[in-house]
């Protein structure tokens, strides 16, 4: 029996390889914006996945210095403006209109003095997207995650940050392989000028990449496979203050977008690292779930325990956890 399960699983995965992809088009408050590559650099990856283990030939690991931005990734033609509370999403490239891999995704953002040729050193999370559907182990393979099935990484500008330029890098993590020391990162930058705030730094937690995600990390050799309904870990660290969380650990507020406390607003003239928490709420509402998503067979027993050996980071904590207690009554 056990065999079986396992052969189910590695049919699982050689059948999700073809929905490798990246991205090349920037949208603002869900209207894209310019043409391919406009504002988002080019890499040399095609739409390889990055991965610790048994990285694709010609691609790189996430310990490698373009982990960033991408493999060979130089900049755009153009930079674009954007104020507090725009969504700006990466949408699919090559015709794809679709992530389908189980998994979060994540925006960080770097402050540089010019976004057009700057590689950018400090990354501030600034919006995670977990799961957004509650429902059984089947789901939380496929479409019980927020991005599933959706063509684009989105986040939302604070407005806890100061104005000026910076990288933006939207991420996925597909999940499906994680099991087996295979997580999928698939990672793109854009170029941003954030105007109208007044904040004067930024605040919450920063980290480097490559460093940020370690090969033994718990969130990235975490399995679909087996029993799980609940996603207890998140990678990389904090969104910070003014940020956004979309979803929860197990989806069990459903699909909710929650802004982090803290920081100073953009009116308050605070410094961004300030306790209060006058930050607006986004001016987004988050998409419902994609009513004709069709989630792809899987199997149902786990191939691995998809424990990860290393110090994992729990999901939420410090002030996320205030979220996580209104809107997810789990415990993990």
């Amino acid at each position: 029996m056990k065999t079986a399960d396992t052969l189910a699983a590695i049919l699982g995965l050689v059948s999700s390889a073809s929905a490798h992809y990246t991205f090349d088009k920037l949208l603002i408050n869900d209207q894209q914006v310019g043409g391919d590559s406009t504002y988002i650099r080019k890499h040399t990856n095609g739409y390889m996945p990055i991965k610790f283990k048994n990285a694709p030939d010609g691609s790189i690991t996430p310990l490698d210095a373009d982990f960033s931005c991408n493999k060979g990734a130089t900049g755009a033609p153009q930079v674009i403006t954007v104020k507090a509370g725009d969504k700006i999403g990466l949408r699919q490239a090559f015709g794809a209109n679709g992530i389908q891999h189980p998994g979060p995704s994540q925006v960080y953002i770097s402050p540089v003095t010019n976004a057009k040729t700057d590689s950018g050193s400090d990354w501030y999370k600034i919006h995670q997207s977990l799961v957004c559907r509650e429902g059984s182990a089947e789901s939380f393979k496929t479409n019980a995650w927020c991005s599933w099935d959706e063509n684009n990484v989105w986040g939302v500008i604070p407005a806890t940050i100061p104005n000026g330029q910076y990288l933006l890098r939207g991420e996925h993590i597909g999940l499906h392989g994680a099991h087996d020391g295979q997580a999928e990162f698939y990672t793109s930058c854009a170029q941003i000028e954030v105007t109208g705030n007044s904040a004067a730094s930024i605040p919450g937690e920063s980290v480097k990449f490559p460093g940020a995600y370690q090969v033994a990390d718990a969130a990235v050799n975490f399995s679909v496979w087996g029993r799980s309904t609940s996603y207890p870990v998140a990678p990389g660290p904090d969104v910070i203050p003014g940020g956004t969380i979309r979803g929860s650990a197990s989806g069990a507020g459903g699909d909710k977008l929650q802004t982090v406390p803290g920081g100073a607003s953009s009116g308050s003239g605070n410094n961004g690292g300030g306790s209060n928490n006058n930050s607006p709420a986004p001016s987004v509402t988050a998409p419902s779930a994609t009513a004709s998503a069709t989630p792809q067979p899987t199997p149902s027993n786990e191939p691995g325990n998809g424990n990860g050996k290393g110090c994992g980071r729990s999901f939420p904590r410090r002030a996320a956890v205030a979220l996580a207690a209104k809107i997810d009554a789990e415990a993990a």
